[in-house]
């Protein structure tokens, strides 16, 4: 079973809405969010292997078939709930795996800048080489050279014109994780280790909600591409919003993720 959060919403409903944190975070990534979406909806906040203050065996391999069944474990708890399962970036592959291959019935799927994994052998490989390169540098050189490193990224420069405040909360949520643990995690499930589930996004039957930032120019080519597979899907690009689209538009986050909860529950 994976660390959980609950959070309890302040009206009646059997409504669930769990939400799956990127990497090197954890499961306060969603705490400015836990306050509106509570008006309406439960909510429960996870820590993935290897992040916060999860508990998951070094002995055991944590791929994507190993972090579904804990998944699956923990979400026996809600079994009485309608669960929407959100996941953002990495969040988002554990999402799109466990949308097709676990066993908890999900009423509906929310993806935010996330891919179901790279099509090309060639450069799947090449990613896991990247991921185990990375991995090494946090083991050798530490989480401070790790996460300056990780702030450079292409992906997040949209995240410079944050205000003061957010960005050292996510700097101490990165600063906070376990180096040996966030290494481990990121070579058994990195991109590089990603299943290739183009192929089996038709399977996913239920309401599909994607959410990406319209300058993260790949995700949203990910997501148009998503959107043309998935039967039940509609896809929302946030103007001026880059990957991390639940920090850098909040309001606008909550507005289309509560809409989409609300649209189910009308049409249930």
């Amino acid at each position: 079973m994976l660390h959980y959060k609950f959070h309890r919403a302040n009206q009646s409903t059997n409504q669930l809405l769990v939400m799956l944190h990127g990497f090197i975070s954890d499961h306060q990534a969603f705490d400015n969010h836990t306050q509106i979406l509570n008006e309406s909806v439960n909510i429960v906040t996870i820590d993935l292997p290897g992040h916060g203050v999860d508990e998951s065996s070094f002995n055991s391999e944590w791929d994507f078939h190993f972090i579904s069944q804990e998944l699956d474990e923990t979400l026996k708890v809600f079994k009485a709930y309608q669960v929407f399962l959100h996941g953002y970036s990495m969040g988002g592959r554990i999402a799109l795996y466990h949308a097709i291959h676990g066993n908890t019935k999900l009423t509906g799927l929310v993806l935010e800048s996330t891919s179901p994994g790279i099509e090309d052998k060639t450069a799947q490989i090449e990613r896991q080489q990247v991921d185990n390169a990375r991995a090494k540098v946090l083991e050798i050189a530490g989480l401070e050279v790790f996460v300056n490193d990780w702030e450079k990224l292409p992906l997040f420069y949209t995240q410079y014109d944050l205000d003061n405040a957010t960005k050292v909360s996510i700097r101490n949520m990165r600063m906070r994780q376990n180096a040996s643990r966030v290494a481990k995690a990121l070579r058994d499930y990195g991109t590089g280790k990603m299943p290739n589930l183009w192929s089996e996004l038709n399977q996913i039957q239920i309401p599909t909600c994607i959410i990406v930032g319209n300058l993260d120019g790949k995700f949203c080519e990910i997501a148009q591409k998503m959107v043309s597979i998935i039967p039940q899907t509609e896809l929302f690009e946030i103007a001026q919003s880059g990957h991390t689209v639940h920090v850098e538009e909040m309001a606008e986050f909550d507005r289309i993720v509560l809409g989409f909860i609300q649209k189910e529950e009308q049409n249930d």
